[in-house]
């Protein structure tokens, strides 16, 4: 596992996160691993909604692409 070293945080912001992980009972650090898995894993949750909602769209559609391409070849 690597480790990170963060400079030059707002007392805060640091203030607040510790607020947090005490309410959550969890250590600071234990909170922040937890925030950075989180940012780390928002582009793909994104992606995967967006194909989902791209599936969804096309489901059922009765374009034939084979035709479309070999149409396009013929010309």
């Amino acid at each position: 596992m690597g480790q990170l070293l963060i400079r030059n945080v707002d007392d805060a912001d640091i203030a607040e996160l510790k607020a947090q992980a005490e309410h959550d009972n969890v250590s600071l650090e234990q909170k922040l691993r937890d925030v950075v898995a989180e940012a780390a894993r928002r582009n793909e949750a994104r992606f995967l909604e967006l194909s989902r909602r791209s599936r969804d769209q096309t489901r059922g559609s009765s374009l034939d692409s084979t035709a479309m391409i070999r149409a396009d070849r013929d010309r």
